[in-house]
């Protein structure tokens, strides 16, 4: 009678401990599929209200993502809000990728700042050095130097980001050079667009919604329909 109570009591225990770990082991999961997408530095990501987390229901999210990258720009802190969320367990377990299949709410918001679109510009051009980059709510303005006909030009370029059949894009809308002794010369039409990141980019299977200038910084939000 004693071994069939202890081996019942053994049971128990493994089940319970069964029962506490899997959901830890599943936020792990989320975590590292979310380091994984965004290329993040730090992720710390709350889950609560979420009983049946290993079958992918999350009742509620929180999470603060740092210094991280959507598609070719460096984002340089994301956060994470949704309710209701569902996410498909057989792609986090195989693919290491977090996708929501549905959702109440989902919010994905990032600070894109100044020291960042001057990266993108540098390295998506290759053709400007000293690049200088203002953020104000009407636009970006990035100031550089290039050099043609054997001298060197002060570049003005007055750009901003668009989403575009759900891809992120930066657009220039004017281009003036000015060399020594002449006058400003108007280049639009000749910087070719950024295609800064395609709608898959994104973590979750989210898609953008809104890119905003503000002072200083441009804040994208991503998001999903409710479902």
């Amino acid at each position: 009678m004693w071994k069939a109570a202890a081996a019942l009591l053994i049971i128990v225990v493994i089940a319970a401990g069964a029962v506490l770990a899997l959901p830890s082991y599943a936020t792990n999961l989320i975590v590292d599929a979310l380091r994984e997408q965004t290329a993040a530095e730090d992720v710390q990501i709350s889950i609560s209200e979420s009983p049946r987390l290993v079958f992918g229901e999350i009742g509620a999210v929180d999470g603060v993502l740092r210094q991280g990258r959507i598609g070719k720009i460096f984002v340089r802190e994301l956060t994470l809000t949704g309710t209701g969320l569902h996410i498909d367990t057989l792609t986090l377990l195989t693919e290491r990728r977090a996708v929501l299949t549905s959702a109440k709410s989902a919010e994905l918001r990032g600070v894109i700042d100044a020291d960042a679109i001057r990266e993108l510009i540098t390295k998506s051009t290759g053709k400007f050095e000293d690049v200088d980059v203002t953020v104000t709510p009407d636009g970006v303005v990035a100031t550089a130097k290039t050099k043609a006909l054997g001298q060197t030009f002060a570049v003005t370029l007055e750009g901003a980001f668009e989403i575009v059949s759900g891809d992120l894009y930066y657009k220039v809308r004017r281009i003036s050079a000015r060399g020594r002794g002449m006058n400003a010369l108007s280049l639009d039409g000749l910087f070719p667009d950024i295609v800064v990141a395609r709608a898959d980019a994104l973590p979750l299977g989210l898609a953008f919604r809104s890119v905003e200038a503000r002072d200083g910084v441009v804040i994208l939000t991503a998001g999903k329909d409710a479902s």
